[in-house]
């Protein structure tokens, strides 16, 4: 992008902008017909990927060898990554062990997506998050070091690098792998579905096992199942509620949302709905008055404490699912199930009970985030079936 203004003095400033420059270009000419028609010039040549001569950067003297590993592990120690992005960046550091920052070219970052798609076979979401957690750290470098003349080339990858092309699939497949794909998460607790996960739940044993997957006195873990399958809070959510976030007179739960940037603490009110108060109403005065609302967890808020609850949990809502003949099913597809449920709720009017903008402060969205979208997996039989309503 090219930009012409006039300075005080009565000249015309040219300023460039552009991926294909680590920094902004800023040049001065006589009139501003001459500066429009340079930078006219220059963007049809950067549009087109060719940097002209004269704003290519000049070889550093002495350019950037630094371990690309230690750049990632300087990026973790600044506490500045999302706690999502720890792990990818530790796996990070394994992988890339032995490349310099010197070495980090554009055809550099096209071969190694292309690598870990036909070599380590990784499906799209997970190239992505990869490419993300170490374009975020190499910026960062950047910005501490804004003497050297470095363009972070991982930004220049083109829209859908992560997904398989015709040809990444033909060479996964020919070295023993799959052409992998993002897979939408858009299954449903409904119908049939749902009718089999609850009869599992309340314990029912199926003739070709020897034991029910929950114990039938097992009314912790159903009223942790309705909770979330009601609500749509995220599993840590759930499981690390007090009692006294339940507010039955209110019909509303304190939730501390999962999802902190940096420790700052912040909460949510999420509606309790009327079979979930019934159901709460009868199950908190088994709980402490003062504790929490269920017992798989210690209280202890450091991450490996809540990463063991949440795996225990995890393994046993998938065993419930693959009990009940849905083994394709995860505790993260109830989430998706209530934010449907929120959405298609009806007052006794027939109504819409709830906006999108209430529903994003409900599931922890921020405001105008598209993850709603993402979340609403609306059954066409449903649809149709208000054509004939």
């Amino acid at each position: 992008m090219a930009s012409v203004r006039q300075t005080p003095t009565g000249k015309w400033e040219l300023t460039i902008r552009s991926k294909l420059l680590p920094k902004r270009v800023y040049l001065t000419f006589a009139s501003e017909g001459e500066a429009r028609t340079y930078g006219d010039q220059v963007e049809r040549l950067l549009d087109a990927g060719i940097v002209p001569a004269g704003l290519a950067p000049e070889p550093q003297q002495g350019a950037p060898r630094e371990a690309v590993a230690a750049v990632l592990r300087q990026w973790i120690r600044t506490g500045q990554p999302a706690r999502t992005d720890y792990d990818v960046l530790e796996r990070l550091c394994v992988e890339l062990a032995g490349l310099r920052l010197d070495q980090v070219t554009y055809a550099w970052a096209e071969a190694w997506v292309v690598g870990m798609k036909r070599n380590a076979n990784l499906a799209p979401s997970t190239v992505r998050k990869r490419i993300g957690s170490l374009s975020r750290a190499l910026d960062w470098w950047l910005r501490s070091h804004p003497d050297v003349s470095l363009g972070n080339p991982l930004r220049l990858l083109p829209r859908g690098a992560a997904t398989y092309t015709a040809a990444d699939k033909a060479a996964a497949v020919a070295a023993g792998g799959q052409a992998k794909t993002d897979k939408p998460r858009d299954h449903r607790l409904a119908g049939d579905c749902l009718a089999a996960v609850v009869q599992a739940l309340d314990g029912v044993k199926r003739p070709d096992r020897q034991r029910p997957v929950v114990a039938p006195d097992d009314a912790e873990f159903r009223m942790l199942f309705w909770l979330i399958y009601y609500t749509g809070v995220r599993l840590r959510e759930a499981y690390t509620l007090t009692t006294a976030q339940v507010l039955l007179p209110s019909s509303t739960l304190r939730v501390r949302t999962s999802k902190q940037w940096h420790d700052n603490e912040k909460w949510r009110n999420v509606p309790i709905r009327p079979p979930l108060a019934a159901l709460l109403s009868t199950y908190l005065p088994t709980r402490p008055a003062d504790g929490l609302l269920f017992s798989y967890w210690d209280g202890d808020r450091d991450e490996r404490s809540l990463k063991k609850a949440t795996g225990r949990l995890s393994a046993r809502f998938a065993k419930l699912f693959e009990y009940a003949g849905h083994a394709e099913l995860t505790e993260h597809d109830m989430r998706h199930e209530a934010t449907c449920q929120w959405f298609e709720l009806r007052d006794s009017r027939g109504q819409w009970v709830f906006r999108e903008t209430e529903i994003d402060r409900i599931m922890g969205w921020e405001p105008g985030s598209e993850m709603s979208k993402r979340y609403a997996s609306f059954r066409a039989e449903d649809l149709s079936a208000r054509l004939l309503a």
